[in-house]
């Protein structure tokens, strides 16, 4: 049986005074615990997985769905630093995620024991629909049963201020560190949508759609960081088996994860063969590109110079057409003055029209028959520009 198909068998802050529960996840992410100095490492299964897995868990310990359980070659003492103070860590992370003027407060010790601290912050949105910016409080608590350098449990409730249906709902999250020795703790985050008043089904479906999938998209990129970050502060450790541990950690990661962490080359070479053949490929799809670019600007060209040619003959057929329309009326007038029905006049009895007005008629006709051929001509050219167009992306599809 593989590390990756153990089950959490217990809490990392156990309590006789804890009622074990059960909690269904939707979205399975199957862990286990590092029973053996963390030599073998827990193997985290895609969020995507449909298989519901049950966990028997203390009655405090997680809420809702189950985002990060691992373990991180990081005292807990600084693990609880990096994540809840005036970290770098934590500003570096505030600006990945777009994140703007952060404010907190002091950690403070309340009446009941617990300590509490404030932070306000806004939020940038890509979502047209809720503007582009959104002002949050988040209210951290650390409970009291929390033991420095051994156990820490807080929640972070958030509330947004500008975001549609934000008086309906809120987050909590809950950040559990326990150690597992003297380097290193293991992190268990988890979150849930709570409301103040019950929403409507379209309402709560629409709350949900968003904010799950924003939490998700927060804590795996929060995992993903906090690992780099463990690299950091571990580099200068010389033991080779530690470090092949870490890179063995590193691959364990969701494939997007993977996608969003810098690999690092053991070798040289392979590095420089490696940004060869990219340069090469850049430079194949940078001739294409500029092939199409050269393709769509002479198309371009043809198709203006139809509409120019498509606006004259338009022109010269307004001309003719008007011609037509005088030369008729001309007839009717001298048919009237004559007083002749039009059936009785005959072709000799027709005056002579004037032969100017018939030299333009003929002028007119003439211009248009040249530019009808010029318009067949440039229609033929662009029908071969389209032939060829086809032919290169064609053959661009095949290589």
């Amino acid at each position: 049986e593989s590390p990756g198909e153990k089950q959490i068998k217990k809490s990392p802050l156990p309590s006789p005074e804890r009622k074990p529960v059960k909690l269904v996840r939707s979205r399975s992410l199957e862990k286990s615990l590092d029973l053996n100095e963390n030599e073998n490492l827990p193997e985290q299964s895609s969020a995507s997985d449909s298989e519901e897995v049950k966990e028997t868990v203390s009655e405090n310990d997680l809420y809702g769905r189950l985002f990060i359980n691992r373990v991180f070659h990081i005292t807990a003492d600084k693990m609880f630093e990096i994540l809840f103070t005036n970290s770098h860590f934590m500003q570096r992370f505030l600006d990945s995620r777009n994140i703007i003027d952060a404010v907190s407060t002091p950690w403070n010790r309340d009446s009941s024991g617990n300590q509490l601290r404030t932070l306000t912050y806004t939020v940038t949105i890509n979502n047209p629909l809720c503007g582009k910016f959104t002002t949050a409080t988040e209210k951290q608590i650390l409970h009291k049963q929390s033991q420095k350098g051994q156990s820490y449990q807080v929640d972070a409730e958030i509330l947004t201020h500008d975001v549609p249906y934000h008086d309906y709902f809120y987050t909590v999250n809950r950040y559990c560190i326990s150690r597992t020795s003297s380097h290193k703790c293991r992190l268990r985050v988890s979150a849930e949508v709570k409301y103040k008043k019950q929403p409507w089904g379209l309402i709560k479906t629409v709350i949900e759609k968003n904010t799950w999938g924003l939490i998700q998209e927060n804590f795996k990129q929060l995992e993903s960081d906090l690992l780099l970050e463990e690299y950091a502060i571990n580099q200068s450790i010389e033991d080779s088996g530690k470090l092949v541990a870490l890179r063995r950690r590193r691959r364990t990661l969701h494939r997007s994860l993977a996608e969003s962490i810098p690999k690092r080359s053991s070798q040289h070479s392979s590095g420089d063969m490696g940004v060869e053949s990219e340069g090469s490929v850049i430079g194949r799809k940078g001739d294409a590109v500029s092939r199409t670019t050269t393709i769509i600007v002479v198309m371009s060209v043809f198709l203006l110079l139809l509409v120019l040619l498509n606006i004259t003959l338009f022109l010269k057929l307004s001309k003719i057409e008007h011609a037509a329309q005088s030369l008729y009326h001309v007839q009717l007038q001298e048919e009237s003055s004559l007083n002749i029905s039009p059936e009785m006049v005959s072709k000799e009895d027709i005056p002579q029209y004037d032969k100017e007005q018939v030299k333009h008629v003929k002028g007119v006709l003439r211009d248009s028959i040249e530019m009808l051929e010029q318009l067949k001509v440039s229609l033929s050219m662009l029908q071969r520009s389209f032939d060829h167009l086809n032919r290169t992306q064609s053959s661009k599809t095949e290589s």
